[in-house]
């Protein structure tokens, strides 16, 4: 049966070919005398109407033998509006393709600004857990303040670190209108305390007494005769100088070079000297070299006035003086460090007078 099949197939085919292409009548008038449209052209099957050779055999699943059904070729009419659809959703398709990439790009540029904006928020947090250098600058002070407050080493005293630093404390306080307990001074504890007004670290304390100098032990001897007389005689010219105005520049060079004179000659002795002696030495051509640069400044008369000296029969007078001149204290010299730990003493007791006065204050 399948053979014969096979066999008219052919045929079947040629006779379809002819049939499709067999003219159509133009038109046919119908009941009423209208007139049917045309019917429009067939297409032309150059290999048969259906797919293949004309008779492509196409094997389906489960199907067997047969015409392959499936590649339908379409008319001109029918691929023109087929295409035309394609450019359509191709065009729209572009269109959507372009508006996802804007959006995406947008997305892109939104979320790096949302992680730019997370990253300075994050760092804005993290500085304002950290202090700023006001505040550093004010831990500082309080720590400095409660150490000079309790017990502090003694060069810290002798230096005036402790001394100044109680001295801003009660300063601040007074600003306040809070005023210590009477805490009194002796006259002789105040000769013997140094002042600044912070341009040198010096004070006149090696100055009084019109530029007569104390000299220790290990300076006195014959070694430094020579230097220790030169000395003497320009620094007594220089601060009688000074008690009208500035020093002439040449007893002021005159005043370093013995000085430097004095420090190498103590050095080449070095060998022969205990280590205290050496140390005391070297600390008093060191307060000598800072006299020497107090007596530099153009303005050095105003250190030997009585507004640059400090008085007052108590604490709080003192500071008030001090205060008006803008003074603060100067390290001790050789021989003054016992007045210093008195004058600590002192400004321990009234500061102390002060913290519980200002406790006892209603707070606004």
């Amino acid at each position: 049966m399948s053979s014969s099949i096979l066999r008219l197939t052919p045929l079947l085919v040629v006779a379809a070919m002819a049939f499709a292409s067999s003219p159509a009548p133009a038109q046919f008038t119908v009941a009423g005398g209208i007139a049917a449209p045309a019917l429009l052209p067939p297409p032309i099957f150059p290999y048969g109407r259906y797919g293949g050779l004309g008779y492509g055999l196409g094997v389906g699943a489960g199907l067997g033998y047969g015409f392959g059904w499936n590649n339908w070729m379409q008319n001109p009419y029918e691929g023109y509006l087929n295409g035309a659809a394609n450019v359509t959703t191709a065009n729209a398709q572009y269109q959507l393709t372009i508006q996802q990439a804007k959006l995406a790009r947008e997305e892109a540029r939104r979320s790096a600004l949302q992680t730019r904006r997370a990253a300075l928020e994050e760092r804005q947090y993290e500085l304002s857990l950290m202090p700023d250098a006001e505040q550093l600058r004010q831990q500082q002070l309080m720590k400095s303040l409660q150490r000079s407050r309790n017990n502090p080493p003694l060069t810290e005293i002798w230096s005036a670190t402790a001394l100044n630093d109680l001295l801003r404390a009660i300063q601040l306080a007074h600003t306040r209108g809070v005023t210590g307990p009477a805490v009194p001074l002796s006259t002789e504890t105040l000769k013997h305390i140094n002042m600044t007004a912070g341009t040198t670290r010096g004070g006149v304390g090696l100055l009084r007494n019109d530029g007569k100098l104390t000299w220790p032990y290990v300076l006195r001897r014959s070694t430094f005769d020579e230097q220790r007389k030169r000395m003497d005689e320009s620094l007594a010219k220089a601060v009688k100088a000074a008690h009208a105005g500035p020093v002439a520049a040449e007893l002021l060079h005159d005043l370093t070079a013995t000085q430097k004179q004095l420090e190498r000659a103590l050095d080449g002795w070095v060998a022969d000297l205990t280590p205290s002696e050496f140390i005391q030495g070297s600390r008093y051509l060191r307060e000598l070299k800072d006299s020497i640069r107090l007596l530099q400044e153009s303005d050095v008369s105003r250190y030997f006035r009585t507004e640059w000296t400090p008085q007052g029969s108590t604490v709080a007078e003192l500071v008030r003086q001090m205060t008006r001149q803008g003074l603060r204290f100067a390290p001790a010299v050789s021989g003054d460090e016992s007045y210093y730990t008195s004058l600590h003493r002192s400004l321990v007791d009234y500061d102390m007078g002060l913290s519980q006065l200002t406790a006892m204050q209603p707070r606004p």
